[in-house]
């Protein structure tokens, strides 16, 4: 092959990479789009190795897109470029346009790695892409896609950070609470820190939550996870870890961490636990003082109990939506001596009714 015709090949390849790359996070992205990603990227290993790259340079654009230094790089970027765009279909206009604007990453790094400083010479430095985050606020929820296909349902009052790479994907659980639906990479395990935990999924679906009180809760709803800690060695970098390191839980499982307290795996009801990704609050058994700390996680409106170990005790059944304080409320007081009072300006205390 000629010189001009491995550049053409290589301009092409960038081209349908950064086509996916914008592709793949629109809103309108659908499954046959990813099954035509993934048919693409397991063509060839310039393929995947293009489109990580491409990846890589749209964080980095997105984190410093604000300067007005790279913004005129960009701008010089994409004039260079502009003749070559008209010669391409719609599609791939879009996909030229988002490479040439990665293009001017290559002259941004080059700037940023050697800016010179006030004094003189050129200070060294290196740029690596931030993660991306996602959260929600008190109240919200939401779905996000990941590049490879995987989805993440955040719960009220979340975030996470995500950072794809060449070797695994992860994902760091800051707070809160995720529904988590993987797509199958035998080359890339894909990874969840939450806390000390590290829950290593191949293909799976599974609830992660961070609880205040610092312990995480791991729930298999379907295939299989090793949950370990994180400064054991990794079950896809190193030898296993021994029983005592790591729990492999099975569909149905919860494992529960509690610091120094130890860890209690046990089956568990999964349609109550999970229950919150469709906006439903499923209680079953549930004491009182339970029921209300889970209805304030979706409420800025709060509520209380007396001081009255009856009154914490009590047992609770029944499906509730989420955020739906008030609908709570009217049902507990019809089924109970039970009144809420205005206590605060967002917050109403249950008591008995006298």
């Amino acid at each position: 092959m000629s010189d001009m015709q491995e550049q053409d090949e290589m301009e092409t390849t960038e081209d349908v990479a950064a086509f996916w790359t914008v592709r793949l996070t629109s809103p309108d992205c659908t499954p046959e789009d990813r099954h035509a990603f993934e048919s693409w990227r397991q063509q060839h290993p310039s393929h995947h190795e293009a489109y990580e790259r491409m990846a890589r340079g749209n964080a980095v654009v997105d984190r410093h897109a604000m300067d007005p230094r790279l913004q005129a790089m960009a701008q010089t970027a994409l004039q260079e470029t502009e003749p070559r765009f008209y010669r391409k279909r719609s599609w791939q206009i879009a996909a030229s346009a988002l490479a040439a604007s990665l293009l001017a990453v290559v002259v941004i790094t080059a700037f940023w790695t050697r800016l010179p400083d006030a004094n003189g010479p050129a200070n060294i430095q290196q740029i690596t892409a931030a993660p991306e985050a996602y959260q929600t606020e008190i109240g919200e929820q939401s779905t996000i896609t990941l590049a490879d296909g995987s989805k993440v349902t955040l719960n009220t009052d979340s975030r996470i950070e995500v950072d794809m790479a060449d070797h695994q994907r992860g994902v760091t659980l800051m707070k809160g609470q995720a529904l988590f639906e993987v797509v199958e990479d035998a080359n890339r395990p894909f990874v969840v820190i939450a806390g000390t935990e590290r829950i290593v999924a191949l293909g799976t679906s599974f609830d992660v939550r961070l609880k205040g009180d610092k312990s995480v809760q791991v729930t298999l709803i379907e295939g299989k996870v090793i949950v370990n800690k994180v400064s054991t060695p990794s079950p896809e970098t190193a030898a296993p870890p021994t029983a005592k390191q790591a729990v492999t839980l099975a569909p149905g499982e919860q494992l529960t961490i509690r610091g120094r307290r130890g860890t209690l795996a046990r089956k568990t009801d999964v349609v109550a636990t999970t229950g919150w990704a469709e906006g439903r609050l499923v209680f079953r058994q549930k004491p009182l003082d339970q029921v209300v700390d889970e209805l304030n996680r979706y409420s800025t409106q709060k509520l209380k109990l007396a001081n009255d170990p009856a009154l914490r005790t009590m047992k609770v059944n029944g499906v509730f939506n989420t955020g739906r304080t008030s609908s709570f409320i009217d049902a507990l007081e019809a089924m109970h001596p039970l009144r809420a009072e205005r206590s605060g300006e967002h917050e109403l205390t249950l008591v008995w009714r006298r």
